[in-house]
């Protein structure tokens, strides 16, 4: 009895050292969100200018590109802007989403919202893939004379 007990803890200690190893807890995401300009600067004059002056910005730190089609974003009040077949290269390549409108590029895309996405008072950037999942975060709360923030790794 006192040797399958023995067995058994050294095979589970095995498996959790193992799991362990395989996928640490405080592993960074290869894709997040690095920075939210989220109070743009400026005289809103109604043209939407000042809109695509409001950005969130992804960078992707793996080594192979990634192909957003599908992947979301969305900010704390639910509304959501679903990527097309839109790749961020991998090694720090970086991809722009502007709220206003206009033609995409291969770095940037358009929200094309009549307005602002992000409540400078204070909101959160979720960023989902393609089945859902939360790949990550970045929250903020409002600070004076602060337009933007940078997202950290790990939130």
């Amino acid at each position: 009895m006192r040797k399958t007990v023995g067995v058994l803890t050294a095979a589970m200690l095995g498996l959790v050292a193992s799991m362990a190893i395989a996928a640490p807890a405080s592993a960074a995401p290869s894709l997040r969100v690095h920075s939210v300009q989220y109070h743009p600067n400026g005289v809103d004059d109604g043209s939407g200018a000042l809109a695509n002056r409001e950005w969130l910005q992804l960078v992707n730190r793996g080594k192979e590109a990634i192909n957003l089609r599908g992947y979301t974003v969305h900010n704390k009040n639910g509304r959501t802007y679903r990527f097309g077949d839109v790749v961020i290269p991998g090694k720090g390549g970086r991809v722009w989403l502007r709220s206003g409108a206009g033609d995409d590029t291969e770095r940037t895309v358009y929200w094309n919202t009549a307005g602002f996405v992000w409540d400078a008072e204070g909101d959160k950037a979720f960023l989902r893939n393609r089945k859902g999942y939360a790949v990550h975060t970045c929250s903020w709360s409002y600070v004076k004379g602060r337009d933007w923030v940078r997202c950290p790794v790990n939130p």
